[in-house]
């Protein structure tokens, strides 16, 4: 009896020892193959901006006016700049990383009523949705048939009526190819070639030159195309918002190549841009109605009437300027509604009209088809956007496989699993979900942690720059006190030293005035003692001898 081991080794011996190898390379994809394709969640993107953000306008005073800084808060810097500039004639200058506006004001008055404005224009935009719905609908009808003849040797004459015999590769050998006498879908088709039900006659009489084809190749075909569309927009009001696909076709171009004196033409291909798209610019009114400027564009590979049917690129365009609806009404656009019918016979004159023997002389291409375009579009106010676990859980549902009931999974289990290995796979998928879990978990709360830290310091620098700022001003007032007051001490210290001054010079005059008073009053007491002496001389003369 054979044990396990004994069985494993002889596998292993023979070559067959890597099925197990294979198992575990099989797991491993799987692993990975889930790991790529699981809808992680994101962590918390919700961080608080940071704090300077939320400071009031500040006002700086420089040489040349005022500056009023200003963080705009519902729209970019571009367009509230260009307001200002029109309405007040201010210089505005812009940082568009920051949303910041820095204006130029003359004085302060000035930029209390830039900011006033600022807080008439600066308000929350209205927000649209738009649910679009385009419906394309496509069927063509195509039937034709070709005929190839081929007749040596007519009544005895060398007499040919057929097509143009060519030398193809097939198979990596050249062989002679006789082209149908009177093409028809071939030449707008290259595939038609291969296509289609060849009924005839082909007879070699067993003489050189001695041939007789007849063959007629049948072919019809229908098709439709529905194309359902279903696409929402957000877009601020006065915007433009724009759906494009676009579809990279290849057409069929005729070269000719000159050499040695000979044309050669041949057939290369070229690639043009096929575009269908819709542009739609909505305007809310105070009313309630919407206004919704469209534009919308159908591009198409068309082929047009003639021998050759070389395809070409056509391009048609809706464009609706003005209309008014009801908020959660829609604007049915009416699209395109195009329907072709085409017909072409070739033949030889007067042989293809004969009845049931025309075939054989003609050839006929014949194409019926429709097309429409509906463009259904109903604007709505937005409530903004959708929060990221909802969206996750949507997108979970639509990436869902389709239920399966318990007893097929039983059986699934017990054929494709007998040894439990996908039970032990799904465990370890598990964990490593919940491990993802707990990991972006702990990282969304050193991510809060990180921006509560980040504001903090945000708050306590602006604190400090706040305070140091106000410090500065208060030292500032206070050096500017102390001067007023020392220029009012100087001024009153040089008024007194006038007055002093005057009253000094009073002083001297008043001394001079004195003095000369002095002296006058001295020459006047002089002269009244020198007339007095002269006074008592004249009394004290002697009386004349003999009295």
């Amino acid at each position: 009896m054979i044990t396990v081991f004994t069985a494993i080794t002889i596998l292993s011996i023979c070559g067959c020892g890597g099925f197990f190898d294979e198992k575990t390379t099989e797991l491993q994809s799987k692993s990975i193959l889930s790991d790529l394709s699981a809808i992680k969640t994101v962590p918390d993107s919700n961080i608080s901006i940071p704090y300077i953000y939320k400071q009031p306008p500040e006002i700086l005073e420089t040489k040349d006016g005022v500056k009023l800084f200003y963080f705009t808060r519902y729209h970019t810097v571009d367009k509230l700049s260009l307001l200002i500039k029109e309405q007040l004639g201010y210089k505005v200058s812009q940082s568009p990383p920051t949303n910041q506006l820095i204006i130029m004001c003359p004085n302060h008055q000035e930029s209390q009523t830039a900011l006033q404005f600022l807080k008439q224009v600066d308000v929350p935009p209205i927000q649209v949705r738009i649910d679009c719905l385009v419906s394309e609908l496509y069927a063509d009808v195509t039937m034709d048939h070709e005929t190839t003849i081929k007749i040596e040797n007519l009544f005895g004459e060398r007499i040919y009526l057929g097509g143009k015999t060519v030398w193809e590769v097939i198979g990596g050998t050249p062989t002679e190819v006789l082209k149908p006498a009177f093409p028809g879908a071939s030449l707008r088709e290259e595939a038609r070639e291969l296509i289609g039900l060849k009924v005839g006659i082909s007879r070699n009489l067993g003489l050189a030159g001695h041939e007789f084809r007849a063959l007629v190749d049948l072919l019809i075909s229908r098709g439709y195309l529905k194309i359902l569309m279903n696409p929402t927009l957000e877009v601020v009001n006065g915007e433009t918002a724009k759906i494009e696909a676009r579809d990279y076709v290849p057409l069929p171009k005729e070269v000719q190549v000159v050499t040695g004196g000979q044309v050669y033409p041949y057939m290369t291909t070229e690639y043009e841009w096929v575009v269908d798209s819709l542009e739609i610019t909505p305007h809310v009114f105070a009313d309630g109605y919407i206004g919704l400027e469209t534009t919308a564009q159908i591009g198409s590979k068309s082929t047009p009437e003639g021998v050759k049917q070389i395809p070409i690129i056509t391009e048609r365009k809706i464009q609706n300027k003005e209309n008014r609806i009801r908020r959660g009404e829609s604007l049915i656009i009416g699209g395109i509604r195009k329907s072709e019918e085409r017909s072409v016979v070739r033949g030889v004159p007067f042989l293809k009209d004969i009845p049931l023997l025309g075939i054989l002389f003609s050839s006929k291409d014949y194409e019926d088809r429709a097309k429409e375009v509906i463009f259904i579009i109903t604007p709505t106010i937005s409530a903004g956007g959708v929060p990221t676990k909802d969206m996750l859980e949507t997108i979970r549902a639509k990436h869902q496989s389709p239920p399966v009931t318990e007893a097929l999974q039983e059986l699934q289990k017990t054929i494709m699993d007998p040894f439990g290995l996908e039970a032990h796979q799904a465990e370890f998928e598990l964990k490593t979900r919940q491990m993802e879990k707990t990991r972006l978990e702990a990282e969304t709360e050193k991510a809060k942690a990180r921006a509560s830290v980040r504001q903090a310091y945000e708050r306590a620098k602006s604190e400090r720059a706040k305070s140091e700022k106000a410090a500065r001003e208060k030292l500032a007032t206070q050096a500017e006190q102390i001067m007023a007051e020392a220029e009012k001490i100087k001024t009153e210290a040089q008024k007194a030293k006038a007055q002093a001054e005057k009253a000094k010079a009073e002083a001297e005059k008043a001394k001079a005035e004195a003095e000369k008073a002095k002296a006058e009053a001295e020459k006047a007491e002089a002269e009244a003692q020198k007339t007095a002496a002269q006074q008592k001389k004249n009394t004290k003369k002697p009386e004349p001898n003999g009295s």
